[in-house]
């Protein structure tokens, strides 16, 4: 009984990880052929509807993009003990202090506009 549970597991495993590498690659397809709108992604506009750059928009795609990878290759790697890996510590207070520089720019930018405003 204990042999056919362990190929379920497998099976189970299998399949899920299928499933994630399908959705990966459809996505990866998508945005090649640019069917995945990603125009403005990096840019914010400011209240005169003006395009800036924005290096919040950056360091938060980039640190959640190191730690998806990250977490992946834990996976990877203790993916024999069927049980997923613990997120640091660190890394959830990395990962929440980079979605707090982000959140506290865009706060600062609707106070500023909103000061802006009421000086005209």
């Amino acid at each position: 009984m204990q042999g056919v549970m362990i190929q379920i597991r497998e099976v189970a495993a299998y399949l899920v990880l299928s499933y994630i590498a399908v959705l990966a690659a459809v996505i990866a397809i998508k945005l090649l052929m640019r069917t995945i709108n990603t125009q403005g992604l990096l840019y914010g506009r400011t209240a005169q509807g003006k395009l800036y750059f924005s290096s919040g928009r950056v360091q938060l795609l980039l640190f959640t993009l190191w730690t998806a990878l990250s977490y992946l290759m834990d996976s990877i790697q203790t993916r024999q003990s069927g049980k997923l890996p613990d997120i640091p510590d660190m890394t959830l207070a990395l990962l929440a202090g980079s979605n707090m520089i982000y959140l506290g720019g865009k706060g600062m930018a609707m106070m500023r506009s909103k000061t802006n405003k009421g000086e005209n």
